[in-house]
């Protein structure tokens, strides 16, 4: 029943925060990976396919738009969520552009992770039904 649960990682350079994440994350029941640097999340990312991603924007080594493009590289369907004290609109709008679904301030709120993540998974579940019914009919490319 393990694979049913859903995947969450957590990549923060900050202890608590990853601590924080991990309670508030564990109460729903969601299998979460933390990482204190985008190099070690990024290898996890390589060998398990995880549904949500939050990613903190300031690090060491690897900032957070870096993880979140090569994140998307490599599982394009993961819905990304950036965590950030440091929030300007820029990094807001360089975060969106990278494909992020979200922007989100600290210091949040649990009941702001929980919808976060209701609706990161039904964005996942629309994607797979939109690509379910794309797939679905008969070829007609070929039609002229």
């Amino acid at each position: 029943m393990a694979d049913n649960k859903i995947k969450i990682l957590v990549v923060d350079d900050e202890p608590g925060a990853l601590e924080s994440f991990r309670m508030i994350l564990e109460i729903k029941d969601f299998e979460v990976s933390t990482f204190s640097n985008g190099i070690e999340a990024l290898s996890q990312a390589e060998k398990t396919p995880f549904d949500i991603a939050f990613i903190d924007l300031k690090m060491p080594i690897i900032d957070g738009l870096e993880v979140l493009k090569k994140l998307k590289g490599i599982s394009p369907s993961t819905e990304a969520i950036i965590v950030t004290a440091y929030a300007t609109e820029e990094s807001q709008a360089n975060a969106i552009t990278l494909g992020a679904m979200e922007y989100l301030r600290k210091p949040f709120l649990m009941e702001e992770i929980f919808s976060l993540c209701d609706r990161a998974l039904r964005k996942r579940r629309e994607k797979e039904s939109s690509n379910k019914n794309k797939n679905s009919g008969p070829d007609i490319s070929n039609i002229h």
